[in-house]
C-alpha cells in the first residue's frame, strides 16, 4: 500500500518536516516519487519509521539513531534488541542524574525562599541583605542520586543506599502527595538528621500522614518518620543520612 508523507506523519505521529529532516541527514532513505511528483511511501517504510519514532522518544542521541537503523536493516531482532539496551541504560544513567539535579534545585529554592521571606520591609538592597545572600552551596556538589529501578544496589561500607524503589511516574506522584501534605503544616522546626512538621490535627490527616510514612517506607528505606498525637497536637518528624538532606527540603520544605 502507498502512503503520501501526511498520511504517514499521522500514522507514525511526527510532523512531514521532521520525516523530511530524517531524509536530509540520511536517516532515511528518500522514497520514490509517484508521477504526481508526490513522495510514495510503503509499508515497510512505515515499520521502519515506527522504529526511528519510538527510539527518538527514548531521547537516544541520533548519532546513535543512525547506527541502530543500519542494525535494524541488516541484523536479526536480537541484535538490534542488545544495542538498544545499552543506549537504554545510558539514558537511565543520565535521567538518574537529572532526577538528582532537580531535587537539589527544588532546595535550593526552598531555602531561597525562606531567607527571601526575611528580607527587610525598608531600604534598598546592600551587602548582607537576603537578596544577595540568599543562594547556599553550589548546586553542583549537592545532588542527590536517586535510582529508578529495584536493581540490585551495593553500597561502599558505611555509606546509606539513597534509593527509591518507585518509578519515574509513580515517584511523581508520591512527591506531589508529599508536597500537598507539606503545605498544610502550619510550622517546620529543624530537629536532628531532618525536619518536623506540625499540624493542626485532624483524623482525616492524622490518617493521610501515617498512610504516607508508611508507603514511603516500603520505597525509600533510607528514611524514619515519628508521628506524635496528643491533645491539639499533629506532629510528624522526618529524618534521614546527610547524603539525603536534599531530598528531605524538597519534600517537606525547609525549617522556618
Amino acid at each position: 500500500m502507498g502512503y503520501r508523507i501526511a498520511e504517514v506523519a499521522e500514522l507514525v505521529g511526527v510532523p512531514a518536516t521532521t520525516l523530511r529532516y530524517y531524509e536530509d541527514i540520511g536517516l532515511l532513505e528518500r522514497p520514490a516519487r509517484g508521477g504526481n511528483g508526490y513522495r510514495t511511501y510503503d509499508d515497510a517504510d512505515v515499520a521502519r519509521l515506527r522504529f526511528l519514532s519510538a527510539a527518538r522518544n527514548l531521547g537516544i542521541p541520533l548519532a546513535d539513531v543512525a547506527d541502530l537503523m543500519t542494525a535494524y536493516d541488516v541484523e536479526d531482532c536480537a541484535t538490534v534488541a542488545h544495542q538498544m539496551v545499552e543506549m537504554v541504560a545510558t539514558r537511565v544513567a543520565e535521567t538518574r542524574t537529572r532526577i538528582g539535579d532537580l531535587v537539589a534545585l527544588a532546595a535550593h529554592l526552598q531555602s531561597v525562599d525562606a531567607r527571601l521571606a526575611d528580607a527587610p520591609t525598608a531600604g534598598g538592597c546592600g551587602e548582607g541583605c537576603p537578596c544577595a545572600t540568599a543562594a547556599p552551596a553550589p548546586l553542583t556538589d549537592r545532588r542527590t542520586l536517586v535510582p529508578l529501578t529495584r536493581g540490585p544496589a551495593v553500597p561502599a561500607p558505611d555509606v546509606p543506599v539513597i534509593a527509591c524503589s518507585l518509578d519515574a511516574g509513580s515517584m511523581a506522584d508520591r512527591v506531589s502527595d508529599w508536597q500537598a501534605l507539606a503545605g498544610r503544616a502550619v510550622r517546620r522546626d529543624q530537629i536532628p538528621g531532618g525536619v518536623a512538621l506540625q499540624f493542626a490535627p485532624s483524623p482525616e490527616l492524622a490518617q493521610e500522614v501515617a498512610r504516607l510514612a508508611a508507603a514511603e517506607q516500603s520505597c525509600c528505606g533510607f528514611f524514619t518518620f515519628t508521628v506524635r498525637l496528643a491533645v491539639g497536637e499533629l506532629r510528624l518528624e522526618v529524618g534521614a543520612p546527610d547524603e539525603a538532606a536534599d531530598l528531605v527540603t524538597a519534600l517537606f520544605g525547609a525549617a522556618a
